[in-house]
């Protein structure tokens, strides 16, 4: 579902747009497309967890769900079934396992290279080591089933009416890949309408990951949920972890101590616990009319009443100790960067979420300069490279910084080497700068900017010379996903970049390639936007088609991911763009 959002202002849109976000400009996801000289743009986006869409096929090969395969940096079983292809003998049964009245015949360095717990069975000493018929117990027979087949094929099948069942089994039986692959089909079908549920389901089964997520939609739509009954029910504990995580998106702090309001009226038992909840909201970013309309409510008879005047007569500590840091979520930020080429500057714009508000910022006083590429790094804004016309269009080794917190552009350390339509992302506080072209044609060298440092460093260069490839940082590690290579052809590949150990892998390939696409990041799973939407579970190269009406085909200018929702900019159709902001 697209919400309209306020739009911006149209005069620089024609023909170079970027769009980058960060948390006050930390850890940033940015997004900037070239829309000038001809160059095609096809982007899109979506946020939600692809429960409604198919899952497609990758080509890396390796074991996986029905539909989706591990990448290269999953090798556990594939180094697995290498080894059974040079025993000669793979999988020849010698145990047979009971469960209720059905045999299976197995074989046992089979499933204990699989499962802690068929070691232990096996090879741990006890009496099933010596015998060759083996009843177990307390397992459901078709989830059993369906990880013997998985243990001799690597295939998982799971829908909606199994998965459940087939988690408590591999996670009572300790098969950690067919657990895992169980967590990720959850995380696709996570949604308000359950991420409750599933937060605790995750909770209990000690699935960090699955938990995780459903956290993460928890604390994005936090106000929204208050309303339904399984909210009511929560513990305290949960209410509280909530309530002092700093993520917690809230448009108006007003909103935190409503939904603590909420749960603390649902039962009378729950007074003390409102007055030690209530420590956990931030004071001094609650509203005038808000305090306001609370103290008037101390005389009525509304049925928070008797809190409200419990809190005022004992005030929590925390509230008389100064004041507290604003929530993160509070201090996020778009920004937007883009204008005619021909124009002596490049309008940079700022929007706050929590007020749905613009502001412009100094311009970037370029002229005729074209696909460039944005980064953040700490509270700077990075404009790198480009393609420059003078007299004639060459590649340039500019660097623009904007600091936000003097609000002004100074210049930055140039770039090793001159290089336009290629990516840049910052991580930490390092600024990466990665393939792209030359006048001569596509580059893979790698170069990084350290925060204050006078000049940038090579690292190791991409496996695949690309240029006008999609970027995102997740966790600790980089991904370029797809681009041109030297010869014109779209490359597939999913490129990784680990820069704690300098080091580049290809984690998957994509099912549908192309160029100038957008990325962005959201519950730790890789969106890859453009004409289609797919989204990519790295840990078990599980690719899956967002099927979405606003989604297919749509082609959108920019996309960033913000308090746990994404954000699309501009939809271009043919040569008009639009002036709208949408977030899903």
């Amino acid at each position: 579902m697209l919400l309209s959002l306020p739009v911006f202002p149209s005069h620089w849109l024609d023909p170079l747009a970027g769009w980058i976000h960060g948390e006050r400009l930390v850890e940033v996801i940015y997004i900037i497309v070239v829309i000038d000289q001809a160059v095609k743009v096809e982007e899109g986006g979506r946020r939600d967890m692809a429960s409604r869409n198919p899952q497609v096929k990758s080509e890396c090969p390796g074991p996986g769900t029905e539909t989706g395969l591990f990448g290269k940096g999953h090798t556990t079983e594939e180094d697995i079934r290498e080894e059974r292809h040079k025993d000669g003998n793979d999988l020849v049964p010698d145990t047979v396992l009971q469960v209720e009245s059905e045999s299976f015949f197995v074989n046992r360095e089979n499933l204990a290279q699989l499962s802690p717990y068929f070691q232990a069975l096996f090879f741990g000493g006890g009496r099933e080591s010596n015998r060759r018929h083996i009843e177990i117990k307390g397992v459901d027979l078709e989830n059993f089933r369906s990880l013997m087949e998985y243990a001799q094929s690597f295939r998982l099948q799971l829908d909606r009416k199994n998965v459940l069942g087939v988690l408590e089994t591999s996670n009572y039986l300790q098969l950690e890949k067919a657990r895992l692959l169980c967590c990720k089909f959850l995380e696709r079908e996570l949604h308000l309408s359950n991420c409750l549920g599933m937060m605790a389901y995750a909770w209990q089964l000690g699935c960090l990951e699955l938990y995780t997520a459903a956290r993460e939609v928890v604390l994005t739509h936090l106000p929204a949920l208050a309303s339904e009954e399984d909210f009511l029910y929560l513990s305290k504990e949960t209410i509280a972890d909530l309530l002092a995580s700093d993520k917690l998106f809230v448009p108006r702090e007003d909103l935190a101590f409503e939904v603590m309001l909420r749960w603390a009226t649902f039962d009378p038992n729950r007074e003390d616990d409102f007055l030690e909840l209530a420590g956990l909201v931030r004071p001094e970013s609650l509203s005038l009319p808000y305090i306001t309309d609370l103290l008037t409510k101390m005389k009525s008879s509304d049925p928070r009443a008797k809190l409200i005047c419990k809190l005022n007569d004992h005030l929590p500590s925390s509230w008389t100790m100064g004041r507290s840091v604003p929530r993160t979520c509070s201090r996020e930020m778009l920004f937007l960067l883009g204008g005619p080429h021909e124009q002596d500057h490049q309008s940079l714009y700022q929007f706050n979420p929590r007020s749905g508000r613009w502001q412009s910022c100094p311009p970037l006083e370029r002229k005729c300069l074209i696909q460039y590429s944005v980064a953040v790094v700490g509270d700077n804004v990075l404009v790198t490279g480009g393609y420059f016309r003078d007299v004639l269009w060459y590649s340039v080794d500019w660097v623009r910084i904007y600091q936000c917190s003097s609000e002004r552009w100074v210049d930055g350390p140039a770039l090793q080497k001159s290089r336009h339509s290629h990516c840049s992302v910052g991580l930490t506080l390092q600024v990466f700068v990665m393939g792209g072209s030359m006048d001569e044609g596509p580059v893979a060298t790698v170069e990084r900017l350290v925060l204050g440092a006078d000049g940038w460093d090579s690292v190791s260069p991409m496996i695949q010379a690309v240029e006008r490839a999609a970027v995102v940082a997740m966790g600790s590690c980089i991904y370029v996903a797809c681009g041109l290579d030297e010869n014109g052809e779209v490359y597939r590949g999913i490129q990784r970049y680990h820069p704690e150990a300098d080091q580049w892998d290809v984690v998957s390939y994509s099912p549908f390639p192309r160029y100038d696409l957008l990325a962005t990041e959201l519950n730790g799973a890789l969106y890859l936007l453009g004409g289609k939407a797919l989204r990519l579970d790295i840990d078990t190269d599980e690719w899956t088609l967002l099927e979405e009406e606003c989604l297919d085909r749509k082609f959108f200018t920019g996309c960033a991911t913000v308090n746990g929702q994404i954000y699309l900019i501009s939809e271009r159709k043919i040569n008009r763009v639009s002036t709208n902001m949408e977030k899903i």
